[in-house]
Formats: structure tokens, sequence, C-alpha cells
């Protein structure tokens, strides 16, 4: 697994390497950085980070800050090594915890441009996610799900609407961008 492009392009990353964390294939994640134009500004959160992949190629990319958050020790860890590799340790804010946790625990001044979520498969959470990050969302962020092909999640979700919608093999990505 690699970082696919901006200005750490080519740099590989260590993956965590258990069953019950899936990274995602560098095809896959290019198509994804395509679909959101390439460039990426603002703030990143990356939930359910695994290896922290999605915030890294976004920091890579132009995201100033990223959030990375995982429940698993060893993906922390794997995630705390990738972001070293990178020299990126003070743009990034990596958190050992739940999903719910981390959002309990945020700041009401944080604010997210861009919102990566890929839990295990058998997490289907989607929903609930998305309505508890609304408060946290700028207009026009957007939210990243990344889930099996078989899951189709609403054209809307609260003030979030699809934009996109691509099936990679057995995943299938959708795009939420909110709206007023």
């Amino acid at each position: 697994m690699r970082i696919i492009g901006g200005k750490y392009r080519g740099r590989k990353l260590d993956i965590v390497g258990k069953d019950t964390t899936r990274e995602t294939a560098d095809m896959v994640k290019e198509a994804v950085f395509n679909m959101l134009g390439g460039t990426l500004h603002g703030t990143i959160l990356d939930l359910f980070a695994g290896s922290g992949a999605y915030g890294l190629e976004g920091i890579s990319r132009g995201a100033l800050f990223a959030y990375l958050v995982d429940i698993d020790i060893d993906a922390i860890k794997t995630i705390i090594h990738n972001a070293k590799k990178m020299n990126e340790t003070a743009n990034v804010s990596i958190h050992h915890k739940n999903y719910t946790q981390f959002i309990s625990k945020l700041d009401s001044k944080v604010t997210f441009d861009y919102v990566f979520l890929d839990p295990p498969y058998q997490m289907n959470v989607y929903e609930e996610v998305i309505k508890l990050l609304k408060p946290y969302l700028l207009e026009d962020s957007m939210i990243i799900c990344e889930s099996k092909k078989d899951v189709i999640l609403p054209d809307t979700i609260d003030t979030l609407e699809k934009i996109k919608e691509k099936t990679y093999g057995i995943k299938r990505i959708s795009i939420y961008q909110k709206k007023g």
C-alpha cells in the first residue's frame, strides 16, 4: 500500500495486517480521490482509520490537518508509524477510541471538510455516524462511505445528499455532501 498522489506520492505505508482490519486497495483509494477532485483542503476525519491511509493520503494532497481514529491498538501503532514515516506528526491527531467516544468528546469548535467512514463491514453504522457528525460539518463538507457493494445507503441523510456512488469489486463508495 502506498500514497497515490500529492507531495508524498509513492511513499509506502505499513498495513495493520489483521483479519479485523480491511485495507483499501490503492486502485480504489485513487478512484475515491479522483471523485473528490484530486486536491483537498481543510480538515479530515478518518474514522475507523485502520492504517490511516485515507487521512494520510488527504494530507499528502493538501489537507491541513487530519484526525485519525481507531479502536484497535495495532491500528493506532500503525498510524503512528505511518505518520512518522511521512514526517507529518504535527498535522495529525491520533485517537485510540471507538467512534462514539471520539464524537462525544469533540470540541464544539472542531469542524471537518472531509470525513472518511470505512467501518468493519459487519457494522452498518453509516447513518448513525453521519447524524452524530452533523454539528461538526461545514457547508459543502463531504462524507465518503466505503461499504460492501450490497449495502445501499439512502439518497439523503438529514441535510446531506448523496452526490456520487460507484462500486469497485466487492466495495461500494458513496459520497455525501452537506447542503445548506
